[in-house]
């Protein structure tokens, strides 16, 4: 993610709002990532006014979930004290890949395919 900009202490709780943004597609495989840990939150501004910015990327284009992603945005970091509105921009230039994640993120990933190697049956 690109650092928050004018690093204020409410920009830096609106990207820790933010880690309890999840993806739905993670959520429907039972294997939860929030949009930071996916690497998907680009950038998090916040203006003087309190009107908050939140700059996303998704997955893939084609992504069926964005409604529901953005509102989940909205929520999250419409609550944050000192944030008096919120924008969800989508950027369509930057595409997803794993080197986005977060460390956490990896580390999320890797246990769940661990997991899944332990439960799947060998063909």
């Amino acid at each position: 993610m690109t650092a928050p900009v004018g690093t204020t202490d409410t920009t830096e709780r609106v990207h820790t709002a933010l880690q309890d943004v999840y993806d739905p597609c993670s959520q429907s495989w039972q294997r939860p990532m929030s949009l930071v840990d996916l690497g998907l939150v680009r950038q998090v501004t916040v203006a003087p006014d309190g009107h908050a910015t939140v700059r996303i990327s998704l997955t893939a284009p084609f992504c069926m979930a964005v409604p529901t992603i953005m509102q989940s945005i909205e929520q999250k970091a419409g609550a944050v004290e000192g944030v008096s509105a919120v924008t969800v921009e989508l950027d369509g230039g930057t595409l997803w890949r794993p080197e986005l994640m977060t460390d956490k993120g990896r580390e999320l990933l890797a246990a769940a395919r661990t997991e899944d190697r332990r439960t799947l049956p060998l063909l």
